[in-house]
């Protein structure tokens, strides 16, 4: 026997109300540094996949510059920066986010790879010229959430996500829609206490 149901008309208003309201899923982040998480990319019209991988394809992210002997990709959303950075070397690449006097303040990123396996190195400098201990030797905590590097034919590239805002002392806040000093450099060797052959300063504009 088939059942019929009476659809009055503040059924029908609700119905439609329903239809229009889409479901909030935000995209979890993943927790592991060592593991390759995909996501959306931030701040990019197309429907290319971020991942951590080494890799830059295109659409990945939404805006690049060169800063010295260091060429830089980056792209954000309201809790994360997504950051590539590749270098002409076979040691460490880093690049350091707003520094306030020479290398004093800034938070780096290091990165280098060792037979195969990508390193990387959440630290801060502490002085204008050095040192730039890791943070997790200062009392702060490592806050890089996903990384992944490559080195091949004599380059260097990583890929990296960190939080806007960590809470760590020794990570600089960052606000959307701020413009930021950034100081690259590159090493020669697999070593982060070795000292960089080249050094540049450049901007990063969130959106």
């Amino acid at each position: 026997m088939q059942v019929k149901q009476k659809v009055t008309g503040t059924t029908l208003v609700f119905l439609l109300l329903t239809a229009c309201i889409p479901s909030a899923q935000p995209p979890t982040a993943e927790t592991t540094a060592t593991a390759t998480p995909t996501r959306s990319a931030p701040a990019s019209p197309s429907t290319t996949i971020w991942q951590a991988d080494g890799k830059v394809s295109d659409g990945e992210y939404a805006h690049q510059t060169t800063v010295g002997d260091v060429r830089v990709w980056w792209g954000n959303d309201a809790q994360y920066l997504y950051l590539a950075m590749e270098a002409p070397t076979t040691g460490w690449v880093s690049l350091g986010l707003d520094p306030q006097n020479r290398m004093q303040g800034a938070n780096f990123i290091f990165g280098m790879v060792v037979d195969g396996q990508a390193q990387i190195w959440d630290a801060y400098g502490v002085g204008p010229t050095g040192p730039h201990p890791a943070d997790v030797d200062l009392g702060g905590t490592s806050d890089i959430v996903a990384y992944g590097g490559i080195e091949e034919n004599g380059v260097t590239r990583f890929e990296v996500q960190i939080p806007l805002d960590s809470g760590d002392r020794y990570d600089r806040p960052l606000r959307r829609g701020q413009r930021y000093k950034m100081i690259t450099a590159v090493g020669t060797a697999d070593d982060f206490d070795a000292r960089h052959s080249s050094r540049a300063t450049g901007e990063i504009t969130l959106d």
